[in-house]
């Protein structure tokens, strides 16, 4: 299971990759939060399924994925974005941001508690996600956050327990340092979990 549900503007349409002669794009969609911070959630889809134009406001169905990649340096990058054939939500969602997956937990950090007091958790869930006519399966590792109570109970779980996440997929931009005065701005896609399911086996 892994279904989000996006209300935004979608911006920066362009050529992504093609494969077996099928063009794919890609965008970035701007997401307002209720407290008026935007979320850019990278968005990719066929080419041919994108009736949309630049900066018009969309909502969407989609799932999300992780992908990745090894660069020059020997690292790995790992990019996440929501994969979307444009489908609309039947119902009006009632919030922005929506998403739903379940999984199991693949990594688990200890509790980290701030200068302000309150604690958070990060977690992966790994997510197994079958799609198209031949049932292909498609693994995806999605980087979670969890604050105060619900991030206690999280991490007395263990590694492989299955579960359910609630909350959505949200953006931050954070600072990578190469020397003392120099960095570059990136920006990092994680899930803000709100609940969560335990599912028994």
């Amino acid at each position: 299971m892994n279904e989000i549900k996006l209300k935004g503007f979608i911006r920066d349409i362009k050529p992504s990759h093609v494969i077996n002669g099928i063009e794919y794009d890609k965008a970035n969609l701007i997401v307002p939060r209720e407290n008026g911070v935007e979320d850019v959630i990278n968005i990719r889809f066929k080419k041919f399924s994108n009736f949309y134009r630049e900066n018009q406001e969309i909502d969407l169905i989609g799932n999300v994925r992780s992908y990745s990649q090894q660069m020059d340096n020997g690292k790995n990058k790992v990019d996440i974005y929501v994969f979307t054939y444009f489908d609309r939500p039947d119902n009006e969602p009632t919030n922005n941001n929506e998403f739903e997956a379940d999984g199991r937990i693949c990594k688990l950090d200890d509790i980290r508690v701030l200068k302000n007091g309150k604690s958070n958790v990060h977690f992966i869930l790994a997510n197994n996600l079958e799609f198209g006519d031949n049932g292909q399966k498609l693994n995806s590792y999605l980087p979670c956050i969890a604050w105060g109570k619900l991030a206690k109970q999280i991490r007395n779980m263990k590694v492989n327990d299955k579960i359910k996440i609630h909350g959505k997929l949200q953006s931050r931009e954070y600072k990578k340092f190469y020397a003392e005065n120099e960095f570059d701005i990136k920006v990092a896609h994680e899930v803000y979990v709100d609940s969560i399911d335990i599912i028994s086996e």
